[in-house]
C-alpha cells in the first residue's frame, strides 16, 4: 500500500509503495524511464525527448501545481534503482529506490529532493513543489498490480505499451469510461438475448 509523503526538513518529500514484483523484476521495470514518468497521471507531456543513453529532456504541464516544466535530466543506474538529476526547475533530483520486503516481494520508494536549491530560493519558489508525489505512487501501485495480473492476457501488454501509454491523462479517462459504457451493453445485450431465447424455446 502506498505510504504518505513525509517533508523532511522541508529539503525532500517520499511516497513508498509495495509491489507484486521481485527486486530483479522491479529493477528492470525502472529501465523504461518513458513509461516510468508517463504513468503519472498528473502529468501531461508536451514534449519527451531521448538525448543519449542516460539524457532526456521533457516539456510537461504538472497538474498538481500547475506549472510547465521544461528540463533536461540525467539518470544515474544503481544496482538498488536509478537516481535522476534535474537541470533545471525546483526539485534537484528524484530517486527510485528498491528493497525487499519479507514476502519476498519489493518496495518502492521515490524520493524528491530539493536540497540543491537553496532555503530562500525554496521559499520564493515554493508553489513549484511537485504536488503529484503521492499520486503518482498510487498510479505505480495500480499499474504494477494490473501487470501482474493481466499481461499473460493475449494483447493486453501491447495495448498498454502502445496505445495507453501516449495518452493524455484525459484521454485515458474517456477511453476508460467508453470501456466500461460498451462492457455495460453487452452484458445487458447478453442478458435480453439469454431472457429471449428462453421465452422463445417454450414455443418449441
Amino acid at each position: 500500500m502506498n505510504q504518505p509523503t513525509v517533508p523532511d526538513k522541508e529539503d525532500a518529500a517520499w511516497v513508498s509503495i509495495d509491489t507484486p514484483f521481485t527486486c530483479k523484476e522491479l529493477r528492470v521495470f525502472l529501465d523504461d524511464i518513458e513509461r516510468l514518468y508517463r504513468i503519472n497521471s498528473m502529468l501531461v507531456f508536451e514534449n519527451w525527448e531521448k538525448v543519449d543513453a542516460q539524457e532526456y529532456r521533457f516539456k510537461v504541464k504538472n497538474l498538481s501545481n500547475g506549472k510547465l516544466l521544461e528540463t533536461d535530466f540525467h539518470i544515474e543506474p544503481k544496482d538498488d534503482g536509478i537516481s535522476i538529476s534535474y537541470h533545471q526547475g525546483l526539485r534537484s533530483s528524484s530517486t527510485f529506490s528498491i528493497e525487499m520486503m519479507d514476502d519476498g516481494n519489493a518496495r518502492l520508494k521515490i524520493t524528491d529532493d530539493y536540497s540543491g536549491t537553496p532555503v530562500s530560493e525554496r521559499e520564493k519558489r515554493i508553489d513549484e513543489v511537485d504536488k503529484s508525489l503521492v499520486n503518482w505512487g498510487s498510479d505505480l501501485y495500480r499499474y504494477l498490480h494490473q501487470w501482474k495480473r493481466w499481461s499473460w492476457v493475449p494483447g493486453w501488454s501491447w495495448y498498454m505499451r502502445k496505445v495507453w501509454q501516449p495518452m493524455r491523462p484525459m484521454g485515458r479517462r474517456i477511453a476508460y469510461i467508453l470501456f466500461v459504457v460498451s462492457a455495460a451493453e453487452l452484458i445487458l445485450f447478453l442478458l435480453v438475448f439469454t431472457v429471449f431465447r428462453l421465452e422463445l424455446s417454450k414455443y418449441l
